[in-house]
């Protein structure tokens, strides 16, 4: 049954030609040896287990598009996936696309279908059609959290270079300018906030959390990537730094420490003994530095708090 596998994995009844073939994945899928992901597709639970949750909701996406009509785009959380961009709230169960229309959008299956009066030129990923990049980054900043439109742009403007999708940077002034055709009812001042705020300098998405919060709690936002060098002659770049203040914010994940792509051939305690020399020798260079993982980044009046303590100087009361 693996010949009916496209180079994806998914199996689509409509693709395969003998009946008794038919008969024989739908049996399979009722044995629960494929894994169901839209009507007449299928995948197999071993190339399921191999994926992760982002190749994992790409792949619902690829299965719930098979009728897409010829003036429809994927758009929302579905373009967000395609064009390899992060996500803070994890992937719906539900795909989604956009076409013009007057009427209103409705549900089939897996597929939410909306309607709009702005057009958009798209672009096509993986052979999908998909709203096009500034549009996307639009339409999550102005219907979820600051923090998840933010890391959306961030990457965007920083552009990939990643071997699965080669995305140059996103123009700014066109992500201003597409958040300024946005409706006032349909979360424009959200999506020109992140489209203003938005920095190519953000080198991860918990650096653009960080960022959302400080705009939340409303202090200026820092310097990014800003270059020390230690005493050893190192040169170091931080991820937040507020001159007027000598002041450091550094995000603290653990993907540095438990992920073997990013440790260099190191082991975790090597790891941690160089960071823990990295923050020496950048604490000998300024007045004050905190640290803050995702727990304390997603949470502003955590942060506040940790700020505090760690020396930093408030200009006024935050906003909640």
């Amino acid at each position: 049954m693996n010949d009916f596998a496209d180079d994806r994995g998914l199996i689509r009844l409509r693709g395969i030609a003998t009946p008794s073939d038919r008969s024989a994945t739908i049996d399979a899928a009722r044995r629960s040896t494929l894994i169901r992901l839209a009507r007449g597709v299928y995948i197999h639970y071993e190339a399921w287990d191999q994926l992760d949750p982002d190749a994992r909701y790409r792949a619902l996406v690829h299965a719930a598009s098979g009728g897409l009509a010829s003036d429809e785009l994927l758009c929302g959380p579905s373009a967000l996936a395609l064009w390899r961009l992060p996500t803070i709230d994890g992937w719906p169960s539900t795909v989604h696309s956009v076409r013009p229309s007057r009427g209103g959008g409705r549900h089939s299956g897996g597929l939410i279908r909306h309607v709009t009066s702005r057009p958009d030129p798209g672009e096509h990923i993986d052979g999908l059609p998909v709203t096009s990049l500034a549009r996307t980054v639009s339409d999550v900043s102005a219907t979820r959290s600051l923090a998840a439109g933010l890391m959306a742009a961030d990457a965007a403007v920083r552009g990939s270079s990643a071997r699965a999708l080669l995305r140059a940077p996103l123009d700014q002034d066109l992500l201003l300018q597409e958040a300024e055709r946005r409706p006032v009812r349909h979360g424009r001042t959200r999506a020109l906030t992140v489209a203003q705020l938005a920095d190519a300098r953000a080198e991860s998405p918990g650096e653009s959390l960080l960022r959302a919060s400080i705009h939340l709690l409303g202090l200026p936002q820092p310097e990014l990537q800003w270059e020390f060098r230690g005493d050893s002659g190192r040169r170091y770049f931080v991820d937040c730094y507020w001159p007027d203040q000598d002041f450091v914010l550094e995000f603290d994940g653990r993907a540095k420490y438990l992920d073997p792509a990013l440790r260099g051939g190191r082991t975790a305690e090597e790891v941690l003994v160089a960071e823990k020399e990295r923050e020496d020798e950048i604490r000998a260079r300024v007045r004050g530095m905190a640290r803050a993982g995702w727990a304390v980044a997603l949470a502003p009046v955590r942060l506040a708090a940790r700020l505090r303590a760690a020396g930093f100087l408030f200009p006024g009361r935050e906003r909640r």
